[in-house]
C-alpha cells in the first residue's frame, strides 16, 4: 500500500505545513484532508502527463486549496446547524482567501489560481465566481477533483469518512460537475492510494478506510518527535537537577496526562502511549503543542522564561535534522516565534 507522504521534488516549505497545522485547530481533519487532495492531484496529473515541475506544482495546490478558511471565524466552521445565506457567504470566500495567503509565498500563479478555482464547477455552478469549462483554469479543475475525493475519504463534523467505493459513486454521480477527461484520470488512478492498479479492487473497499492507513509515516514521524523531545527534555532535567527533582516532575506529567485521559505512561524517560487515542493529525500535532507549553511554562516558572527558552533552543539543536523538521512543520516548539508565518496572518 502507498503511503501518503510528500515525494514530488523537494519537500515543500515549512511554512505550508504550519498553516495546515493552524487550519486543523479549526478543523480537524485539515491536514489528512490537504495530503489526500495533494496525491490524488499529484497522481491525476502524472496520468495527464504533465510535466514533473507541473505535477509537483498542482501537488502544491492541493495541499493548499482549504488554508484560506484560517480567516474564517472557527464557529462558523463548526456550526451544527444549516448556515444561513450571509454565513455559506462566507465560506465561499476562501478559496480567493486561499490564494490571497499563498501569494505572499510567491508561488507559481499557476498553483495561486488552481486554489482560487478550486470550488468552480465544470457546470457553472461552483464559487466564487461562477465560471464554467475552460473559463476554469486548467490547474483548478485537477484540484476540484482531487478536493471531492478528499473530502469524500476524510471526516466532517456532521459524518465520518466515506468508503472509496462510494467517493467513485459520488464522482460519477456529480460528474457534470467536473472536466470529464480529469474525472476520468482521477477515478482510474485511485486505486493508487491503496496500493492497486485495478479499479475493480475498489469495489472491496465498501466501508471507510482508516486514515492512519493513508498517512502511516507522517502520524509515526510526529508521535516520535514529541517521543524524542520530551526524552532528551527528561535526561537534562535528570542531569540538571538530579533524579529526585526529575521523578517529581514525571509524577506531574503523570497526573496532568491522567487528568486529561490521555493513555500515556512512563517507562523510565520515556514516554510509551498505551494504545492510539488521536483521530487525526491534527489532534496529535494539538497535544503535543499542548503538553509541551505545559512543561515549558512549568520549567519557565522554576528556572524563568528566557533561561528555559535557551534550553529548549539547545535541546533541538540536538535533535537530528528530520526530527527538528517535523517539529517545525507541526509548530510542536511553541517557544519559537516564527515571524514569517505571523506576516502572513497579518496580511
Amino acid at each position: 500500500m502507498m503511503n501518503i507522504y510528500w515525494d514530488w521534488g523537494e519537500p515543500p516549505d515549512p511554512r505550508f505545513w504550519q498553516l495546515l497545522t493552524t487550519l486543523s485547530k479549526r478543523e480537524t481533519w485539515a491536514i489528512e484532508h490537504g495530503l489526500l487532495a495533494a496525491k490524488i492531484a499529484a497522481l491525476t496529473a502524472q496520468a495527464l502527463t504533465l510535466t514533473e515541475k507541473e505535477i509537483e506544482q498542482i501537488a502544491i495546490a492541493g495541499l493548499l486549496h482549504d488554508v484560506g478558511k484560517i480567516t474564517i471565524p472557527k464557529e462558523l466552521l463548526q456550526k451544527p446547524k444549516p448556515l444561513t445565506e450571509e454565513e455559506y457567504a462566507q465560506i465561499q470566500r476562501h478559496p480567493s482567501l486561499g490564494a490571497r495567503v499563498t501569494s505572499a509565498f510567491h508561488l507559481q500563479f499557476e498553483t495561486i489560481e488552481a486554489i482560487r478555482h478550486h470550488h468552480e464547477r465544470f457546470d457553472g455552478k461552483g464559487y466564487p465566481f461562477g465560471k464554467s469549462g475552460s473559463e476554469i483554469p486548467f490547474e483548478g479543475r485537477i484540484v476540484a477533483v482531487a478536493e471531492m475525493l478528499s473530502a469524500t475519504l476524510t471526516p466532517r463534523w456532521y459524518r465520518p469518512p466515506l468508503s472509496p467505493t462510494l467517493a467513485i459513486e459520488r464522482l460519477e454521480a456529480n460528474i457534470s460537475a467536473f472536466d470529464q477527461e480529469i474525472a476520468k484520470a482521477a477515478k482510474f488512478q485511485l486505486p493508487k492510494l491503496f496500493g492497486s492498479s485495478s479499479l475493480a479492487s475498489l469495489s472491496f473497499y465498501t466501508k471507510p478506510v482508516s486514515i492512519e492507513r493513508l498517512i502511516y509515516e507522517e502520524e509515526i514521524s510526529l508521535w516520535h518527535t514529541i517521543n524524542t523531545f520530551v526524552n532528551a527534555l527528561l535526561c537534562e532535567i535528570e542531569r540538571m537537577m538530579g533524579q529526585k527533582f526529575c521523578q517529581a516532575f514525571i509524577n506531574f506529567l503523570n497526573e496532568w496526562l491522567k487528568a486529561r485521559k490521555i493513555p500515556i505512561g512512563f517507562h523510565g524517560l520515556k514516554p510509551i502511549s498505551k494504545h492510539k487515542w488521536w483521530q487525526t493529525l491534527g489532534e496529535l500535532a494539538l497535544f503535543g503543542r499542548t503538553l509541551l507549553s505545559a512543561i515549558y511554562s512549568m520549567l519557565g516558572q522554576i528556572v524563568g522564561s528566557d533561561f528555559a527558552s535557551d534550553w529548549f533552543d539547545a535541546i533541538c539543536s540536538q535533535l537530528p535534522e528530520q526530527v527538528d523538521a517535523v517539529g517545525l512543520r507541526y509548530e510542536l516548539w511553541i517557544w519559537k516565534r516564527n515571524e514569517n508565518l505571523t506576516a502572513v496572518k497579518s496580511r
